[in-house]
């Protein structure tokens, strides 16, 4: 069965510090570089991937590095845009709007932060990437470098799961999910491995 490995980045400073990434191009701190490192050994030794698709944000762009394999860079797998909230920490985000950072954190598709993108336009991205690549009739294994939130989209995309079940899914920095391709939706093998990680914990 074609296997897709979704991971997320590596660590960052922002994740550290608990602000709001999004479209800002915060590269990967020490721990997030040991991350990509070792969650490239992981995927070299268990999975014979021949293809990387990563977001083109570079805290993705050098986790794939990692992987030992060409890269190809794509906008639609980009994190969400928080808008307004990009470089906020998030605890200040909570005392400003407690209702709009609840709702962004329960994976409610509808809302929008101010200026940014609602989660339903994310997973418009998703399937629009998944459509223009054909991830699910691949030949192959296939990895897939994003964020936490394109990451959750790009799911439901591949499990053909409705927008609701957005709020299930929580990507580690480096964890591993696997899904298995074939005709019609995907199979969730694995998700969100990490014990390739122990040696850059703590995990994020």
């Amino acid at each position: 069965m074609p296997r897709l490995i979704l991971v997320r980045h590596g660590e960052t400073d922002w994740n550290v510090a608990g602000r709001a990434q999004g479209h800002l191009d915060e590269p990967l701190n020490e721990r997030g570089l040991a991350q990509a490192r070792l969650s490239g050994q992981f995927l070299r030794d268990n999975f014979d991937v021949k293809t990387t698709w990563s977001s083109d944000l570079s805290r993705c762009a050098t986790t794939a590095e990692g992987i030992g394999v060409p890269v190809q860079l794509a906008q639609s797998i980009r994190e969400i845009s928080f808008g307004d909230w990009e470089g906020k920490k998030w605890d200040e985000i909570s005392r400003v709007d407690p209702v709009g950072r609840e709702r962004l954190s329960a994976g409610d598709p509808g809302f929008r932060p101010p200026g940014g993108e609602s989660m339903s336009d994310v997973v418009v991205r998703a399937r629009r990437f998944v459509d223009e690549t054909g991830l699910l009739k691949i030949d192959g294994d296939v990895a897939v470098v994003g964020h936490g939130g394109s990451l959750k989209c790009l799911m439901v995309v591949l499990l053909g799961l409705p927008e609701s079940a957005l709020g299930r899914f929580h990507f580690s920095n480096c964890g591993v999910s696997v899904v298995g391709a074939g005709n019609g939706p995907g199979t969730l093998l694995s998700f969100n491995q990490t014990a390739h990680l122990a040696e850059a914990a703590p995990i994020t």
